[in-house]
């Protein structure tokens, strides 16, 4: 069984480990790929090694997908206007059909897990938008779960739509990269799972009233 929101706020079971306010999304998932953020001061932010092996490693994945599947698709008729084309109304379609159907996708998965009540909304200064649900508590495996499925779907489907209509791949290739670029705060979420998967941890949401993200871990048995 899961504990409640309020037996998370029990400081004799459970201790806070992170939480952040939605405008500071941003900077927990820099936090959390190592990238040191300038207290004071206008310096650029460092990548420690970690941070650039994690970049190093989905690049070359993308960059091995890209590859393979170019290999075995025909090639589309047309030189560099095609390309313009194709990528100018796969950048559009990036903003007006995929990155909706990827939260609803967050949002159907929230529900499926279980959570009563979910909704969405955007963040100018981090400039995101983002799926929750509303003081439902999740364990991170759930969270990462969650977190992972729009990845899962919309390649899938961008990569067999690839293969049914080669003619556009230009607009495949260039939506898909642009989406597994969008998809780093949610990787991001899943390396965080993975760092404390021997904890015993969970999180929730309270967007409505506090615009706030909880991360709790279990004192009594950290173990899993």
């Amino acid at each position: 069984m899961k504990p409640t929101v309020e037996q998370l706020h029990d400081a004799n079971s459970y201790e806070l480990i992170d939480s952040f306010h939605v405008d500071e999304m941003g900077k927990f998932l820099m936090q959390e790929l190592g990238i040191k953020q300038p207290d004071n001061q206008p310096t650029k932010p460092k990548l420690n090694a970690k941070s650039l092996l994690f970049f190093a490693v989905f690049a070359g994945i993308g960059g091995v997908v890209g590859w393979s599947i170019g290999k075995f698709i025909p090639k589309s008729e047309g030189g560099l206007d095609s390309f313009a084309t194709q990528f100018g109304l796969a950048f559009l379609c990036f903003f007006i059909v995929l990155l909706p159907i990827h939260e609803a996708i967050h949002g159907l998965f929230f529900k499926l897990i279980g959570a009563q009540k979910v909704g969405f909304g955007w963040s100018m200064k981090s400039l995101i938008v983002y799926a929750y649900a509303q003081k439902f508590v999740m364990t991170l495996r759930e969270n990462a779960l969650v977190a992972a499925m729009p990845f899962v779907v919309i390649t899938i489907s961008l990569t067999v739509l690839w293969f049914i209509f080669p003619q556009w791949q230009f607009f495949w290739g260039s939506a898909l990269f642009l989406h597994t670029f969008a998809c780093m705060g949610d990787f991001i979420l899943i390396r965080y799972f993975y760092k404390n998967r021997t904890s015993r941890m969970y999180t929730y949401d309270d967007i409505e009233e506090k615009n706030y993200s909880y991360f709790f871990r279990e004192k009594s048995n950290q173990a899993v």
